[in-house]
């Protein structure tokens, strides 16, 4: 689970027209079908479902978690966001405790592996807080706020609206990708 960089709909306004993770120039280069493609390699019987809590992330503190009822109880959650998180409202408003509720509301059961991945883009405060929970909770912990410092792991040149250019190239993507299967794979068996 994620936001605009796991999936946004189509948004001519802005100039994207995909369906896919935004930025990536086609579905099969954005980052979650890319770990589809591992995932299935390694075991073609497993099932991911895949969606954007953008929502979440902006009203963390007002959001009915019920939202989310068909993405309940998944043998594994890796769960990506923090983009737009507010820096301010996530420390003062106690970001930490929802960002649990919401661990504990999608996969409630303690076999449930859960992966925690923090935001692409430099977001001190949040992608702090995340990190801590993770050593916290002792989950798995993918860190890859440092790839938007390489320009070219942005789309920046290949879109004109800097918010849609901001987001990670088919390099960037691949870059999430090769860090999140190098945290899950040896749980599909594969070394």
């Amino acid at each position: 689970l994620g936001n605009s960089i796991v999936r946004h709909m189509p948004k001519p306004d802005i100039g994207w027209y995909g369906d896919w993770g935004m930025a990536a120039s086609v579905k099969d280069s954005d980052f979650v079908h890319l770990l589809i493609r591992d995932i299935h390699q390694a075991d073609p019987s497993v099932v991911v479902k895949f969606g954007s809590i953008a929502d979440f992330e902006r009203d963390f503190d007002t959001y009915p978690l019920s939202n989310l009822d068909s993405l309940r109880n998944p043998d594994m959650l890796i769960l990506k966001i923090s983009e737009n998180v507010d820096d301010k409202k996530a420390t003062e408003g106690n970001f930490s405790s929802y960002y649990d509720k919401l661990v504990k509301y999608i996969a409630p059961k303690e076999k449930a592996v859960k992966v925690i991945v923090d935001g692409f883009w430099a977001k001190e405060k949040v992608n702090r807080l995340i990190k801590e929970y993770a050593s916290k909770k002792k989950y798995p912990f993918v860190s890859i706020n440092d790839l938007s410092k390489d320009s070219t792991n942005t789309a920046i040149g290949r879109f004109e609206h800097k918010g849609v250019a901001a987001h990670p190239s088919d390099k960037g993507m691949r870059m999430i990708e090769q860090r999140i299967w190098y945290a899950i794979k040896d749980y599909f068996g594969k070394k």
